[in-house]
């Protein structure tokens, strides 16, 4: 790995590690915001398996002429081979919720310059 790549991967580390993070911190905070409290029926429904026809609406839902994401495939290709990628998907996603853990690939990320920012200063970039 190069030495710039080294200060970068450092810093978004640092950025958002996961340590730091106090489950007592995050309750205050969100008691704060005034947010109501999520009822147990509630959390049932949020905790379903995700089905055939929310991930169907939600690929439908992509915006066509974006820049694709890390795996390189724009939207409009998801939507043209779904039928084919859709028990896959289903199978993945419900697998993320049931053991709470992403794939290492959804960890990378791409480094995007903010605009009229001075381009050599890590801060002035967004994941």
């Amino acid at each position: 790995m190069t030495e710039k790549k080294k200060i970068v991967q450092k810093y978004f580390e640092q950025l958002y590690r996961e340590d730091e993070i106090n489950p007592e911190n995050i309750e205050q905070y969100l008691k704060r915001k005034g947010l109501p409290e999520i009822r147990e029926e509630q959390k049932e429904i949020l905790n379903k398996e995700i089905t055939v026809i929310e991930l169907k609406r939600v690929v439908e839902k992509q915006k066509n002429n974006k820049t694709p994401g890390p795996d390189g495939l724009p939207a409009e290709l998801y939507k043209c081979i779904y039928e084919c990628l859709e028990p896959v998907m289903l199978d993945v996603y419900n697998e993320v919720l049931d053991f709470a853990k992403l794939p290492d690939s959804w960890r990378d990320i791409s480094l995007i310059p903010k605009e009229d920012l001075d381009n050599k200063q890590i801060r002035n970039y967004r994941p």
